[in-house]
């Protein structure tokens, strides 16, 4: 993917940059239970897989925020013009291996591309990613249990790559107005995590970020889309 390095002298966050780089912490970690009650019953109906669905309205809402794809380089920033995902993929053995795939495509070729990059991965022998690793994002999911907050490694603190991460989702009864009437109804959530480090991502970013993905999760194409 194609970056261009970032002018220090005239980035409205110089200071905040400088600042956070200074701590032995700089990350931030934001935990969000996302609503799918509309859009889960709609993929359903589609058989089209949980996990890559929400990943691709993941990946697409990252996208639309520079910060997402800004990373640290030598001390100086450089922003990608797409970044797209290596995610875990479970092997029968219970570990993992990555898989690389482009997002920015129409749903039914991405999913078919990662179908196919889930097959070589049952056979590839190394845990890690090929070509400009800092061109990604990292996503995972943890499908055993739910949960309200999640904390996950980092190597040091010039990690600038945004980790994406959710767990299994719930179903809950909730009461809600229907044509002027009380109704009980189920309510879908699912816990999505963000790891981002604050020298590049404030609040206002990732606040943006999930606006972003309401409207990618609202927007789904699902219909017809089934492998």
């Amino acid at each position: 993917m194609a970056r261009k390095q970032i002018n220090l002298d005239t980035y409205p966050r110089h200071e905040h940059f400088k600042h956070f780089l200074t701590m032995k912490n700089p990350f931030l970690t934001v935990t969000e239970q996302i609503d799918l009650t509309e859009w889960l019953p709609r993929i359903r109906r589609s058989r089209l897989p949980f996990f890559l669905s929400f990943q691709y309205a993941i990946v697409r809402a990252a996208n639309r925020i520079p910060e997402f794809r800004q990373r640290i380089v030598d001390g100086g920033i450089v922003e990608y013009d797409y970044c797209n995902p290596s995610y875990t993929y479970g092997l029968p053995d219970g570990t993992y291996r990555y898989c690389l795939v482009n997002v920015d495509q129409p749903l039914r070729q991405y999913l078919k591309e990662a179908r196919a990059k889930e097959a070589e991965a049952l056979h590839t022998e190394r845990l890690q990613e090929e070509g400009d690793v800092l061109s990604l994002l990292f996503t995972s999911c943890n499908p055993w249990f739910s949960y309200t907050a999640v904390t996950m490694p980092w190597p040091d603190t010039h990690f600038s790559i945004p980790n994406f991460v959710w767990g299994r989702y719930r179903i809950q009864k909730e009461l809600c107005l229907v044509d002027g009437k009380v109704t009980e109804r189920d309510k879908i959530t699912v816990p999505l995590t963000i790891l981002a480090n604050h020298a590049l991502v404030d609040g206002i970013s990732v606040g943006r970020f999930f606006h972003y993905l309401s409207e990618e999760l609202q927007n789904f194409e699902s219909e017809g889309q089934s492998l």
